[in-house]
């Protein structure tokens, strides 16, 4: 199963529960997440709607795609979180493309107000 390097791919900034993501229908290499962004792959629903259904950190069967996120999601115990695609996601994101604009645009402001702790 082949895995892409993360800094080298363009993505698709989406919303995630409500949080910005970046998205890829491609597997990511987890190795190549820098530090302070979150790795998820999502499963699409087995009626073959393509709707995606569930996040986890490793999709084996249904891979819809890979998420990133500059926050960590809560994961149940089981490690599988069920969302609606109707109201858990949503393809109208912001302008984000590359994992630098993302780290830019989501942890510039998050270095600064930690240094004022």
């Amino acid at each position: 199963m082949a895995r892409y390097d993360a800094m080298a791919e363009k993505f698709e900034e989406i919303t995630v529960l409500g949080k910005p993501a970046l998205f890829t229908s491609i597997r990511i290499d987890r190795n190549s997440i820098p530090r302070g962004l979150y790795l998820y792959e999502v499963r699409y629903d087995d009626d073959g709607l393509g709707d995606p259904v569930q996040i986890a950190k490793g999709i084996m069967v249904n891979h819809f795609g890979s998420i990133i996120t500059h926050k960590p999601l809560r994961l149940p115990r089981d490690g599988y979180l069920d969302i609606d695609p109707e109201k858990d996601w949503s393809f109208d994101g912001g302008d984000c493309r590359t994992i630098k604009e993302f780290q830019k645009k989501y942890l510039a402001g998050k270095k600064k107000s930690e240094r004022n702790r």
